[in-house]
């Protein structure tokens, strides 16, 4: 059994080596972007939301009922404009629907707080999770290149 809850934003530690495996999953993914990935740090990537009060960000944990974290998503909205800025869930626990509820408790709370416009931004060259976004309503709309 799968069990999800919210934290608030002072116990997002909790997520860490999580979030590690997803960032190293994307370090090893990328074909030349990998130093983009390397460089980022836990700490500071999740400073970012600090800006964010309690009603403006949510953060949900899939644990099994050891309380072994399985995987977990932070989103955040501006006035209507949301956008789930973190998912992953573990290798050994994909493909149970633990990623897609994730997904849709989120959707449900960006809605419930009048966004509008809810965009995703996801690797190039993560076809899998392309495809499970699809899988959720989102299109493509715009695609950023850059320079190596």
């Amino acid at each position: 059994m799968v069990d999800y809850r919210d934290i608030p934003f002072n116990e997002v530690s909790i997520i860490k080596d999580v979030w590690e495996r997803n960032r190293k999953f994307h370090e090893e993914l990328s074909k030349f972007f990998k130093h983009l990935y390397s460089d980022i740090v836990f700490e500071e990537r999740i400073n970012g939301f600090s800006s964010f009060d309690q009603d403006h960000i949510k953060i949900t944990l899939a644990e099994d009922d050891e309380e072994r974290l399985l995987g977990y998503c932070i989103s955040t909205f501006e006035g209507d404009k949301g956008e789930p800025q973190t998912l992953h869930v573990i290798e050994e626990a994909r493909g149970r629907g633990i990623g897609k509820e994730l997904m849709n408790r989120h959707m449900e709370w960006l809605k419930g707080n009048g966004c509008k416009t809810i965009t995703i931004t996801v690797s190039y060259e993560n076809y899998n999770t392309i495809e499970f976004y699809q899988s959720m309503g989102f299109r493509p709309n715009t695609m950023e290149m850059r320079l190596k």
